[in-house]
């Protein structure tokens, strides 16, 4: 076999791997890929952006929310761009929104196990060894934990930027060249170290706030480390500079949101405190102990007893698993005794430990929040980072006594058998048959048809573009549970229709949002005629937002219109049709 089929053949074989262990994990037989694998909270904002992506061209604007205006999905401060490049790739091959981010997530997979072989191989690890950091790495907890958070869940990037900063560690020259003589160094940008850093910079910056951010740290740290071990100020200048480009991307794709700040003052959409990054910081214990639900009962409660402690959120979700957890304990002695015989050990255990100095709950993090900016507030959000550097310490101890000891065919057949253990081993340690894991399909498609079923009913009952006002009124976006109805319910409206206009999206803080919460405020009489001036056709009701499940706004509403409204099939969801009411305003 030639050199280009083998290198073809080593990643057919991972991504083959990858998705048997994926359907596995997931159970995917029983999926329906056209009902949304998370259909609730943060899920709801994807699921949102996703359909108007599709619907509109671009995820920034969306014309059938926030009615009478709209939704300015810019205001949020996400860029995720370069994820939603590829979901309008799928979309090509299919109109449905669910299959569409499905298949996106389902990708994340092979798409993880394929960079971080490349890292691997990059780096001359064996085939064997690079495979299991490979795997594990793609099925870390993380992945399926952040399934809702779709776009943290995106990580495949990371080990291309990891091997950029590993790169600047070694601190060879490349971007910049020191001419002799010369006072400034001239810039280098024909090599493929180069050209590879600069685009890998570019695509990471057009992929939310937390990686570009974490990103720039930890590349400055390794251009500081790399500047120290030379004596030299000059491995400084590359870091410097893909940082600063990296920056430079950040904010362009902020931009949108940057010039809506500067016409209307600042947003209140995703304003943090600096409390925020303490709440949300990273505790070590999290990332060695075992995931919630673990598959071995005694782990399992071991993680509940931790988690009846303080400070316990979503930094839950940060567990390696026990491979990486190996290796992120010897990083740590790493640092305390390093060895210049195996030089990528000591820059993953300065990369290590300078990530748990940011993120750890009272770190860094927690001074940057207080002096400069609290709008990065998930430190823990890190644990990605590194998972990967401990996994690139055990598969370089694992070769580096493979080449040391094991000489035999035999030996080396006893050895490939272990790694293999290991990874089955691995993966049984980092998944789960809890709803994270394993979607909990026949509850979702349930809800999810009943939703359908209901919101059909009401599109054909209104004629096009028809605006509705959604009940109770919400703030948008980020709004604490109102009785049993949790944040971001009213958008499953939208989801389901395809002509429809809802209320529910104004920004909060904008004259509409104003509107809207001093109309809903209003006495029932009052508050139809209102609306319906203003060209709303119907009233969509949640009575999970009500104490009394909203019995006394269906009796005055009934008594008032003369007639009964719509139930969707689970109960959750009535709808009164305003159409007669409408037209007997405008005759009178």
């Amino acid at each position: 076999m030639n050199g280009k089929l083998k290198i073809l053949a080593e990643y057919a074989v991972a991504v083959i791997l990858c998705l048997l262990i994926l359907t596995w994990v997931m159970k995917l037989w029983r999926a329906d890929l056209k009902i949304p694998f998370a259909y609730f909270g943060d899920a709801l904002l994807v699921n949102v952006a996703t359909k108007g992506a599709m619907e509109e061209g671009w995820w920034f604007h969306n014309s059938s929310l926030g009615a009478p205006a709209d939704l300015k999905y810019y205001v949020f401060p996400a860029i995720d761009n370069f994820h939603f490049l590829w979901i309008k790739v799928i979309s090509i091959f299919t109109s449905n929104h669910a299959l569409t981010i499905n298949l996106f997530y389902l990708l994340t997979f092979p798409l993880t196990t394929i960079t971080s072989l490349y890292f691997f191989r990059h780096f001359k690890f064996s085939y064997s060894a690079a495979l299991l950091g490979s795997l594990l790495y793609t099925f870390l907890p993380y992945h399926f934990f952040r399934s809702y958070h779709l776009f943290l869940a995106a990580y495949y990037l990371l080990p291309l930027m990891i091997l950029v900063m590993l790169w600047l560690c070694s601190g060879e020259p490349f971007l910049v060249d020191f001419v002799e003589n010369k006072r400034w160094p001239k810039l280098e940008l024909k090599s493929y170290k180069a050209i590879f850093s600069i685009s890998v910079c570019a695509l990471v910056g057009s992929c939310g706030i937390y990686y570009p951010f974490f990103s720039c740290f930890l590349l400055l740290i390794a251009g500081i480390s790399a500047s120290i071990g030379r004596k030299s100020i000059y491995p400084l200048v590359a870091p410097i500079i893909l940082v600063g480009f990296m920056s430079l991307v950040v904010l362009i794709n902020l931009s949108p949101r940057l010039i809506y700040q500067h016409n209307h003052g600042a947003s209140s959409v995703g304003v943090r405190r600096v409390q925020d990054a303490e709440y949300l910081g990273l505790k070590i214990t999290q990332l060695i102990l075992p995931i919630g639900g673990h598959r071995i009962p005694s782990l399992a409660e071991l993680k509940y007893q931790y988690n009846l402690g303080p400070l316990v959120t979503e930094n839950d979700t940060a567990s390696l698993g026990m491979v990486a957890s190996i290796g992120f304990l010897i990083l740590i002695f790493w640092l305390f005794f390093k060895k210049a015989k195996i030089p990528m050990l000591n820059h993953l255990s300065i990369l290590n430990g300078s990530a748990l100095l940011l993120a750890t709950i009272g770190g860094f993090g927690s001074l940057f929040a207080l002096l400069i900016s609290p709008q990065i507030r998930g430190y823990n959000r890190i644990s990605v980072f590194i998972a990967f550097f401990s996994l690139i310490a055990v598969a370089q101890l694992l070769d580096a006594f493979s080449r040391k000891y094991l000489k035999s065919h035999r030996a080396q057949l006893c050895y490939l058998s272990f790694l293999s253990l290991v990874i089955v081993a691995g993966v049984l340690d980092q998944t789960s048959t809890t709803f994270f894991f394993v979607p909990e399909y026949d509850k979702i498609k349930n809800e999810y048809q009943s939703d359908s079923d209901f919101v059909n009913n009401v599109e054909a009952s209104l004629p096009a573009r028809a605006m509705i006002f959604q009940l109770p009124y919400v703030p948008f976006p980020e709004n604490p549970p109102v009785n049993k109805m949790v944040d971001y319910e009213h958008l499953k409206g939208y989801l389901h229709s395809k002509t429809l206009r809802w209320s529910y999206g104004t920004i909060k803080g904008e004259k509409d949002d104003l509107w809207q919460n001093s109309v809903a405020a209003k006495p029932v009489d009052e508050f139809v005629e209102e609306i319906s001036r203003a060209g709303f056709m119907g009233i969509y009701i949640n009575r999970d937002g009500y104490a009394d499940d909203a019995a006394k706004l269906e009796t005055e509403l009934t008594a008032l219109l003369g007639v009964k409204p719509l139930a969707s099939r689970k109960g959750n969801l009535i709808f009164f049709n305003l159409v007669d009411y409408h037209n007997r305003l405008k005759g009178g």
